[in-house]
């Protein structure tokens, strides 16, 4: 079976259109009904039926089930094209957020300088993304935040850096900033602030509230902490987040919550990729320098 015919093939079994898949390889039509016709004398089926009756064409059962199959077989070759790349120019992995990366990466990678030619680092803001990809294979190891104190996945290596109780962060000015703590009852009456859907905290203001009864809060979400940051120390809002995430800001006062919320922060590998030999050296120097500094 020829891999282009296969690449083809999947290409216009999600587009059903002859003239979008030649376009998207820079191939002419025939080339696409040519690479098709040779699969199914191969496979002694039709992948698609094209009865004119229908209003569009679409794929048959042995065409679904060649799709599934395809898609997998050009994954597993573009990562092993990948992985021999990253083989040939020592290239490492390491993925990251830029709050949490802020505070950690000047403490971890100055003692990782035989790695700075090979390291590749992958930015995501939000955690939920960063653990997709980790277990997805696409990034073999991260460091991120997460709202339990395991992240229950068997094929996650997971080393916990940091636990920290999340608080809430007001301006100078704020009738609050002068409290030693802050009651559910109390929080109802202001306006919130926080990360919006997709991140940690978002979730942990929506579970920690639903445990002590807070209804329909009055809160406001962002997709970016320094725009939380901004918006609670120029007005009333009240921010909600863990310390780590507040970096050099002077212009913001901590107020602790009664029976505060918890934030995680973990260094987690997925143990199910085959790593090249360099990659598995910064994992092991990246453990070695964790458990000596930070456990």
């Amino acid at each position: 079976m020829n891999l282009q015919d296969l690449a083809y093939f999947t290409h216009l079994a999600e587009s059903l259109n002859f003239t979008a898949t030649a376009e998207h390889f820079y191939v002419s039509q025939p080339s696409i009904s040519m690479a098709l016709k040779r699969l199914e004398t191969e496979l002694d089926t039709p992948l698609f039926d094209r009865r004119k009756t229908l209003k569009k064409m679409r794929l048959t059962p042995a065409g679904s089930m060649l799709y599934k199959s395809s898609k997998e077989i050009l994954t597993i070759l573009d990562q092993t094209q990948q992985r021999i790349q990253d083989l040939q120019q020592e290239n490492v992995y390491y993925g990251f957020l830029p709050t949490i990366g802020g505070y950690f990466l000047p403490k971890i990678l100055p003692k990782l300088n035989r790695f700075t030619k090979s390291l590749k680092l992958i930015e995501e803001e939000s955690s939920d993304v960063m653990l997709k990809l980790v277990q997805q294979g696409k990034v073999p190891i991260a460091i991120l935040g997460h709202d339990t104190p395991y992240i229950m996945d068997n094929k996650m290596k997971q080393i916990r850096l940091l636990e920290q109780e999340i608080a809430l962060w007001v301006s100078k000015s704020h009738p609050l900033a002068g409290k030693e703590f802050v009651t559910a009852k109390e929080i109802q009456e202001e306006v919130l602030i926080s990360l919006s859907e997709g991140y940690t905290h978002q979730r942990i203001f929506e579970k920690w509230g639903q445990s002590l009864g807070i209804k329909e809060p009055n809160i406001v979400y962002a997709k970016e902490i320094k725009t939380v940051q901004s918006i609670a120390a120029s007005t009333q809002m009240v921010a909600f987040m863990s310390d780590i995430l507040l970096g050099e800001r002077t212009d913001l006062v901590r107020v602790p919550i009664q029976k505060p919320p918890k934030f995680y922060v973990s260094l987690i590998i997925n143990t199910e990729i085959e790593n090249n030999y360099i990659q598995q050296e910064f994992h092991d120097a990246i453990i070695d320098v964790i458990t000596k500094d930070f456990l």
